[in-house]
């Protein structure tokens, strides 16, 4: 069932996402195409102008993260294709490769985020009460329910566990949970987010 309906979310907006696909800029495509590479591998779509499609049509956390990245040109389609309602993205400074996963009840308001994050539901990523806000390396993989407050440095190759609350700096290759989080686990090598 789930097949057919990414199937027909796509046929439905297969013209717009060739519009966009003409319209967006090169430099903002080359981030899109990064996005879209790691939502494709996730969902098991093609990674493809289709899978652009299928993704545009049927999932509203990536048309927010879409209409992060092309800016003006979501005026196009947004006011009747929107994005997550719940899901708010205030960061601008992203790399590449920034995958939601449900994005309900989640705010981003990171002073940058590398590349390659995956973000969960209900995770809240933002500032303390001085105003300042945290840098997230490469990699990071932020699961439900964590916090990460404050003008905090997380590492590249870091996994925070649910619920966690991060309000001190995360070294490179670690596991972080609890709350405070506290690392429980250094990592040899960085496994694939996507899996």
């Amino acid at each position: 069932m789930l097949k057919y309906w990414k199937i027909l979310c796509g046929l439905a907006v297969l013209p717009l996402a060739a519009v966009y696909r003409v319209i967006v800029p090169r430099v903002m495509w080359g981030l899109v195409k990064e996005d879209l590479a790691l939502w494709t591998r996730w969902l098991r779509l093609s990674d493809s102008f289709w899978g652009f499609a299928c993704l545009l049509g049927g999932y509203p956390e990536f048309r927010t993260v879409f209409y992060k990245r092309v800016r003006l040109f979501r005026l196009l389609s947004s006011w009747w294709l929107k994005g997550k309602v719940t899901l708010e993205i205030t960061t601008r400074d992203i790399g590449g490769g920034l995958l939601i996963q449900h994005g309900f009840s989640t705010i981003i308001s990171a002073e940058k985020i590398g590349r390659n994050c995956k973000v969960y539901q209900q995770v809240t990523i933002g500032y303390d009460h001085s105003l300042h806000a945290p840098v997230i390396g490469d990699n990071v993989e932020i699961c439900c329910g964590a916090k990460v407050i404050g003008g905090i440095t997380v590492g590249d190759n870091v996994l925070i566990g649910a619920n966690a609350v991060v309000v001190k700096d995360v070294p490179p290759n670690s596991v972080v949970a609890g709350v405070p989080a506290r690392i429980i686990n250094k990592l040899d090598s960085w496994r694939d987010i996507t899996s």
